[in-house]
């Protein structure tokens, strides 16, 4: 039934004003919606979007709510951190039974490579890379 709808996911923020810059000016999504817009939307590729609303008493999950899907992770990632992207150390872990082998900010699962950002509220970010 849901499957002809859109899909939104909505992200909290402490500070408004600081996640606009995070996500319009480090990450480089399109800001959608007006400038001092609450919530704000921004938007990425093929038309998906990011909605962000300050919540000063939320506190965010410690595991990514979004995953963008990219190509060429190692540039990306430093892309990101020459943005001012935060990105967090690896933990031991495996991906479909293969363990992951810590590559700077970058785990390499074989099939596939993740790197995890923080935005400036404290939100895990994933990134995401099939490989083969």
């Amino acid at each position: 039934m849901l499957s002809r709808f859109y899909v939104n996911p909505i992200l909290p923020a402490k500070d408004g004003d600081r996640a606009r810059r995070f996500y319009r000016d480090v990450l480089g999504l399109e800001l959608l919606t007006g400038p001092t817009d609450d919530p704000m939307v921004f938007g990425a590729a093929n038309g998906s979007s990011i909605a962000v609303s300050e919540m000063p008493d939320r506190v965010p999950p410690p595991y990514p709510m979004i995953s963008f899907m990219v190509t060429g992770i190692e540039e990306v990632v430093e892309a990101l951190k020459a943005r001012g992207a935060t990105f967090r150390p690896l933990a031991p872990a495996s991906f479909a039974g293969v363990e992951g082998t810590a590559v700077g900010d970058v785990m390499d699962f074989g099939p596939a490579k993740s790197a995890f950002l923080e935005d400036s509220e404290g939100n895990v970010i994933a990134l995401n890379e099939f490989v083969g």
